[in-house]
């Protein structure tokens, strides 16, 4: 008798439990698909109307027939139900939404809580619009949204870490930057800035607060990149002079940054047009490439982290 034969009785085995890749990229296909039929909807709606207005601007179709008045607003309704409610019955939003917390759970959470010992990740979170503007390095906006934020100590320095997206005007685009709030005591008398030349956050140049005095930092190559304020005029020719000029230059050649010194506090802020943490949409996950870039994120705030205090 044959012992190794298989009880047809008995129930299957389950299938192996997905892997975190294919689990993702199943998330990610079907909200490429929802995202793709409503472009798609949109597309046939707009051409259509589009069409169709040619034609009766041609004197081709009911020319004499009030018939076209009513088609019009069939074909306008139409394209209004593609472009705001169709997302809603599709639950568009929703799926990304889902897609884009299962992403950060599985690889930006874990990283960032381990890197930073006793660290804290969270997606999303309330943020003052006061408390983002008290260092004068930006502009009160009309609404702010902070994500990926980060509450962690490095080298004994604690700090936090957000995405930001600023809106100033109704018909502006929103403003992407990363903030870095850090409790670096530097012994400073008064406040003092340093500036980016290309530091621009809502459409507009920076302009420096009232008090402020511009100061040369003796270096014509880094003085022409940057500009340092302060409010006692001998103190920050002092810290401008003895700044790693070359470090900052390194640190800041891809994105624009400001930084605000305070005696118990330094806020730095980069202006990003990408959130480089966010889940892939027209790109498969690959698990190595994902941890690679949080990876990267958190040698950008350790390597500012160690710059900031040597500045102090």
């Amino acid at each position: 008798m044959n012992t190794d034969s298989k009880d047809p009785g008995n129930k299957a085995e389950a299938p192996e439990e997905k892997s975190r890749e294919q689990k993702l990229n199943s998330m990610r296909r079907e909200f490429r698909k929802t995202e793709t039929l409503w472009l798609v909807c949109c597309c046939v709606s707009l051409i259509a109307t589009f069409v169709y207005l040619f034609f009766i601007y041609k004197k081709q179709l009911f020319a004499d027939s009030p018939l076209k008045y009513i088609f019009i607003v069939v074909l306008l309704v139409i394209v209004f139900f593609c472009i705001y409610l169709l997302p809603v019955l599709l639950k568009k939003n929703k799926k990304y939404k889902a897609y884009s917390q299962e992403y950060k759970k599985m690889y930006i959470k874990p990283l960032l809580e381990k890197a930073f010992g006793e660290g804290t990740y969270k997606g999303t979170e309330k943020i003052s619009l006061e408390g983002i503007t008290e260092f004068s390095l930006l502009r009160k906006a009309k609404s702010a949204l902070a994500n990926d934020c980060v509450n962690g100590v490095y080298d004994q320095v604690p700090f936090l870490r957000y995405d930001l997206t600023l809106r100033y005007d109704k018909k502006s685009s929103t403003s992407d930057c990363v903030l870095i709030a850090t409790e670096i005591k530097t012994h400073l008398k008064d406040e003092l800035q340093i500036v980016h030349e290309k530091f621009k956050i809502g459409g507009t140049d920076y302009d420096h607060p009232e008090g402020y005095g511009k100061v040369s930092s003796g270096k014509e190559s880094f003085d022409k990149k940057f500009s340092v304020y302060a409010k006692d005029i001998k103190e920050g020719e002092r810290f401008a002079k003895r700044l790693e000029h070359a470090k900052l230059e390194k640190l800041a050649r891809k994105d624009p940054i400001a930084v605000f010194f305070d005696k118990k506090k330094v806020y730095l802020v980069i202006k990003r047009d990408k959130d480089v943490m966010e889940a892939p949409v027209y790109r498969p996950v690959k698990e190595e490439r994902c941890i690679k870039e949080a990876g990267e994120e958190v040698d950008i705030i350790k390597s500012w982290i160690d710059f900031l205090k040597d500045c102090v």
